[in-house]
């Protein structure tokens, strides 16, 4: 099971909103034909905060992520992708703080189980990080229609690989840094390419091949 925000979900940088195909979710599974992919993902998700401005608790990744595990059961694996959107400034977002949400997610997934078909197996799946990619400059260009929204956002963007590495090495979880496979649209920094959401899902293959998954 994925667990992410909107680009998981495959929201596009430019053109009409539709869901794009070939998001990286599905690249990746078409890598790896031996799995049965599940998306659980959600523009606007966060890991912990209930949003106001946005579905309010409805986009609190973890009050919605004991719903998720169960449903879905049995699970292998969650690759948890989350944090971008604690980036916004209403959060008052830290690097570390970040990590620390997804810390929590980690415990959860852990402590639920779920990975045989048994109703209250308590084995947990296997977790996956992937620390979410630094913010383009565009992010702080105050001629962005959201730059209020996002301001500070992407100086925090800029250490999150650091300190997912360093949960990833505390809690035993393997952490991919998305930053190198991917790039934003010329006039939003927060969701990718077409191209960038090809190469990603080819990066997790790659990845997860690397990780005997």
């Amino acid at each position: 099971m994925v667990y992410g925000d909107s680009n998981s979900w495959g929201y596009p940088c430019d053109g009409p909103k539709a869901r794009m195909e070939g998001r990286w979710p599905q690249v990746m599974a078409r890598l790896l034909p031996d799995i049965a992919l599940i998306e659980e993902n959600l523009p606007g998700r966060t890991t912990v905060h209930d949003d106001a401005e946005h579905l309010g608790e409805a986009n609190n990744g973890l009050r919605f992520l004991e719903t998720a595990l169960r449903s879905h059961a049995p699970l292998d694996a969650v690759i948890l992708f989350l944090g971008v959107n604690d980036l916004k400034a209403r959060f008052a977002p830290s690097a570390e703080g970040i990590a620390a949400n997804l810390g929590k997610l980690i415990e959860r997934i852990r402590a639920i189980g779920g990975k045989s078909a048994v109703w209250d197996d308590p084995t947990p799946p296997a977790v996956f990080l992937i620390a979410p990619p630094c913010l383009s400059e565009r992010a702080d260009d105050p001629e962005w229609e959201r730059c209020a929204e996002w301001r500070g956002a992407r100086a925090v963007s800029l250490h999150l690989a650091e300190a997912c590495a360093a949960l990833g090495a505390r809690l035993d979880v393997p952490v991919l840094d998305a930053s190198p496979f991917v790039e934003s649209g010329a006039d939003d920094p927060i969701h990718w390419t077409a191209d960038s959401h090809t190469r990603f899902g080819g990066a997790v293959a790659d990845w997860l091949k690397k990780q005997h998954f």
